[in-house]
């Protein structure tokens, strides 16, 4: 018997408050068997399945919940598990009984760090390409104490924030991941005290003369509890942020900001079982990110993490020969409609409710939602000729009305969905699919899928949730058809936790595309995203296409000032950071008709002046005009839920719109103009 972690990758989510509600365990937007409302909403705490309403946005005093993630623990035969998927798995917790033994204990350990300060920035649009054939990007914080070697111990020691290990175990138990509290480890299944291990936050008395724009220092990245059940709940940290120096402002980049820190983490999580006999087994680990709100839990992403993972693990790990050979593409493959195919076209329906789309678009967006297993494709090749093909180099860089409409990345200046939704899209338009899937997933399998998918795959510039690495076959363990492994687990690199003796601990770590086995370390997978968070998503509503096929018109006499001419503006995650929608306020006053959009990010500082230099006004609508704004006020941002979700909803109102709860940005109530949001007078006539 196998025991593994599900799922494989856990993400946690930040807020201000000490309540939290846990990870979904649906596909976000799908319809649910027996329910009204569709899938994607985080499960309250202390249920199996209960979902959120709006009310549960906030606590009793305003402060954004966190989102913690469980994870489970399922038992497999061994014969059972050397494909994918694989159809089984049972959930194991305290008191199930295992071979004719009970489980009388889980013991549970994470250990969360974040090295974000010491990576190489992100460039932007490039991805993995950076790191190819032994290329580095540029350092952050390059010549910090003199020293531009990451692996300088003057840099390991200031730069990464280190919570160390820790551990705990049986029903109802937390321990935090603060500077306050002791470190531990597990040893034979047994918690070991660490009470030496050297801890690293930033003030530890490195950076004495530090600024905390929201008034709070970073001192902790999280906490692990358990549930009555022996489950362990993941919490992500606050959404803090904290500059090195009087210095560290005003923020210069959306992405890479020297002289920061923010308290996203991330880390292995590892198990124990204890059974009443004395026997123990140990159980395949998993992976925690703790990461970005999800301000639209409900809205699909055309391109998951699950796509970028599936894909990744098709090509490299021969997850699946009946989908994917070394010869390519299975020709005779019939994928499965509700799991392989729909999934596109809903996601495609559903983010007309965080774009400014006119109303003809809207019309065509919500059509393709209504594609069901019983439509003839051959009705339907108008959408086959509007979807781009991955590997044409000129359909990847068109824009509209190519689909979907957002910015690619790694050289591709418009979204493309993964080469293997491409081929399941092209197998259901010549009529190749079916209505079930030949195995489904298992129970565990499927916590792995959706974990992912209700994720931000590409554009990975650098990414909300993950990025890029998520294409590196580097990243995973190979070995997945092992019993003591499994697909899509992240390559830990091992650390000897009785040998700690002195700072730092952690090194430089995993580095993409290189082949030499180091293993990922804590703190290896949040380090590629921007730094801090906040300015990324206040930056990411709309922009230019890089490269840009149409051209940029610089205004003549006034560089970096564009007229807009030529100039198309396009998302970069429509689902993941929402540019326009409908308020349910909004909703109410016009009497239960969809009401004009407003834009997500709203209020003072959000306004682009006519005059202001860079890109021209529309490209800076929807956003904070100084970075630094994000910093504080990124709390006050509302949710996008389904109305069936929505308390007090009114009696009559739509419940399929998706509407905007529990904002606390006041107006100006800016006009939202239809996509593609770029005209503009022309000051020269």
């Amino acid at each position: 018997m196998a025991f593994r972690i599900h799922p494989a990758i856990g993400i946690a989510r930040l807020g201000t408050s000490e309540e939290f509600y846990l990870a979904p365990e649906t596909r976000a937007g799908e319809p649910q068997e027996g329910s009204s409302v569709n899938g994607g909403l985080p499960i309250r705490p202390g249920t199996e399945d209960e979902t959120i309403s709006s009310a549960d946005i906030r606590d009793a005093d305003g402060r954004l919940k966190r989102q913690g993630v469980r994870f489970r623990i399922f038992s497999y035969p061994d014969d059972q598990i050397t494909s994918f998927p694989t159809g089984a798995g049972e959930e194991i917790t305290i008191g199930s009984t295992v071979d004719g033994k009970t489980v009388t204990d889980i013991a549970w350990m994470a250990h969360l760090a974040n090295k974000k300060a010491n990576n190489w920035v992100s460039p932007d649009d490039v991805g993995v390409v950076a790191y190819e054939n032994g290329g580095l990007p540029d350092l952050r914080n390059d010549g910090f104490d003199g020293e531009s070697d990451p692996s300088a111990p003057v840099r390991l020691k200031k730069l990464i924030i280190d919570a160390g290990p820790r551990a705990l175990s049986g029903a109802n138990a937390s321990v935090a991941f603060d500077t306050a509290t002791e470190a531990s480890f597990l040893k034979e299944g047994a918690i070991t005290p660490l009470p030496d291990y050297p801890k690293q936050f930033p003030d530890d008395g490195s950076f004495p003369d530090r600024i905390t724009p929201a008034g709070e220092d970073i001192t902790t990245l999280g906490e692990a509890r358990t549930d009555d059940k022996g489950r362990l709940i993941m919490l992500a940290a606050y959404g803090r942020s904290t500059g090195f120096d009087q210095f560290a402002l005003p923020l210069n980049d959306d992405v890479n900001n020297d002289k920061w820190f923010d308290d996203t983490s991330d880390g292995p999580v590892t198990a124990v079982i204890t059974f009443d006999d004395g026997s123990t087994a140990e159980v395949a680990p998993a992976w925690v990110v703790n990461t970005d709100p999800a301000y639209a839990p409900q809205t699909l992403n055309v391109v998951s993490l699950w796509d970028e993972q599936l894909n990744t693990f098709l090509q490299h790990f021969d997850l699946n020969p009946s989908i994917w050979t070394g010869d390519g593409f299975v020709a005779d493959y019939s994928p499965d409609f509700a799991s392989e195919i729909y999934p596109v076209f809903l996601a495609a329906s559903l983010q007309m409710w965080n774009t400014n789309l006119p109303a003809s678009a809207i019309a065509a967006h919500r059509s393709v939602g209504m594609i069901t297993a019983e439509d003839d494709p051959q009705s339907r090749l108008y959408v086959k000729m509007l979807i781009r093909d991955p590997n044409d180099p000129d359909h990847a860089s068109t824009g509209a009305p190519m689909m979907p409409l957002a910015l690619g990345d790694s050289g591709k200046a418009f979204l493309t969905v993964t080469e293997t939704q491409y081929f399941f899209l092209m197998q259901w338009f010549d009529g190749k699919f079916t209505s079930a899937p030949a195995t489904p997933m298992g129970p565990g399998e499927t916590l792995d899928m959706v974990s992912m998918a209700n994720c931000l795959g590409g554009r990975f510039s650098p990414g909300i949730d993950m990025t890029f690495i998520t294409r590196d076959p580097q990243l995973y363990d190979p070995d997945w058809t092992n019993p003591g492994v499994g697909p899509f687990r992240v390559r830990a690199a091992p650390i000897d936790y009785e040998a700690v003796t002195s700072a730092p601990v952690l090194g430089i770590g995993y580095v993409p595309t290189r082949t030499d086995g180091a293993g990922v370390e804590p703190g290896d997978i949040c380090k590629f995203m921007a730094l801090p968070w906040h300015t990324d998503y206040n930056s990411c509503a709309t922009h230019t296409p890089a490269p840009n096929p149409g051209g940029d018109i610089e205004t003549p006499g006034a560089p970096g000032l564009f007229d807009g001419r030529n100039l198309s503006l396009f998302w970069s995650w429509p689902a993941q950071r929402p540019v326009a929608v409908y308020t349910f306020d909004d909703l109410v006053a016009n009497g239960g008709s969809l009401p004009e959009q407003r834009f997500s990010v709203r209020g003072a500082g959000t306004v682009a002046e006519a005059g202001q230099a860079g890109p021209f006004p529309a490209a800076n609508v929807g956003r904070f005009q100084k970075r630094e704004d994000i910093l504080t006020h990124w709390h006050r941002i509302g949710v996008i839920m389904q109305g069936a979700a929505i308390e007090d909803y009114p009696e009559g109102a739509n419940p399929d719109f998706y509407l905007e709860v529990a904002s606390l940005l006041d107006g100006p109530d800016d006009p939202v103009a239809p996509w593609p949001n770029t005209v503009v007078d022309d000051p020269h006539g």
